[in-house]
């Protein structure tokens, strides 16, 4: 049985991806009557609208805030289907609509990590309907390119492999062993060590090793996820936006991944920093939120 995990209230979203029927679980919590804020959970292997607890617990008593999980990560469904930048959007217009359908209001947009990229895909198309959009330490390209540099295309073997039957899910465990989990958590998203406790790798091993959670995560880590291969595409992205931006910037993020962000916000109306790495809306969140709140 599906729970909430801020205390909001569930339902579902129906859609059609890949020929396939998906369903997304959407969570909401907050007055009806106050501005509303639909929060993107970080893509990661790892994903999960849980991320934003904290930033949830300090916003939720002045704002209405929707999030949900992406299609094959969290709760929602996770089959085995090509996971690109294209099935994320329709995803992302999907819960747009459902909005839209409860609330007639403008909405501010806050995405983290590489939803980023996401959000900014539909920067032409949908953002005279925003109020804001706030990137939180956002990316465009997913671990494997950052660190190789190489085309996602070159990188399609991963996706491939880690696909096949037998082959494919003894691969995936042994790269979501808790060593190597802990490894990326440190050294990737969390600043504070003591959040690495047993109890919560464990946790994160669990949401890993969902049923179906492979596909999406191999996309992920190889770039299937990456709306292009090169930065010009998100600056250009950033000047078809109607509504104003801000960014988030992670003081510790990986260099490279910081070099991105400070680029970005170069095109940014207005940007602030925050202690933190690729994880600073979750290790963080009552912080951004307090900081978000403010401006």
């Amino acid at each position: 049985m599906i729970k909430p995990k801020f205390g909001g209230t569930l339902e579902q979203v129906q859609l059609s991806l890949a020929n396939r029927d998906i369903q997304l679980i959407v969570e909401t919590i907050g007055s009806e009557n106050a501005p509303l804020w639909l929060l993107l959970p970080a893509l990661s292997t790892v994903s999960s609208r849980s991320e934003w607890k904290d930033f949830i617990d300090v916003a939720k008593d002045v704002r209405r805030i929707v999030s949900f999980d992406w299609p094959g990560f969290g709760d929602s469904d996770r089959p085995p289907i090509t996971y690109n930048a294209d099935v994320l959007c329709q995803a992302l217009v999907a819960i747009l609509q459902y909005i839209a359908i409860k609330n007639n209001q403008s909405i501010t947009i806050i995405a983290a990590g590489h939803s980023a990229s996401i959000a900014l895909g539909m920067a032409a198309k949908y953002s005279n309907q925003w109020e804001k959009l706030v990137l939180v330490a956002p990316t465009w390209r997913g671990p494997f390119p950052t660190m190789t540099g190489l085309n996602p295309q070159k990188l399609s073997w991963i996706r491939k492999l880690i696909s096949l039957p037998l082959i494919g899910p003894v691969l995936y465990r042994l790269n979501t062993s808790k060593t190597i989990l802990k490894l990326m958590l440190r050294r990737h998203v969390w600043v504070d060590s003591s959040l690495l406790s047993p109890e919560k790798v464990l946790d994160q091993q669990r949401l890993s090793r969902r049923t179906g959670a492979r596909f999406a995560s191999a996309a992920f880590v190889s770039g299937g996820l990456d709306p292009a291969a090169d930065r010009s595409w998100w600056l250009q992205q950033a000047e078809k936006l109607s509504c104003p931006m801000e960014i988030v910037l992670a003081d510790e993020a990986p260099l490279r991944s910081r070099k991105e962000m400070e680029l970005l916000a170069d095109h940014a109306n207005h940007k602030i920093n925050i202690k933190g790495r690729l994880g600073l809306h979750q290790e963080f969140g009552s912080t951004l939120a307090r900081r978000l709140l403010s401006f």
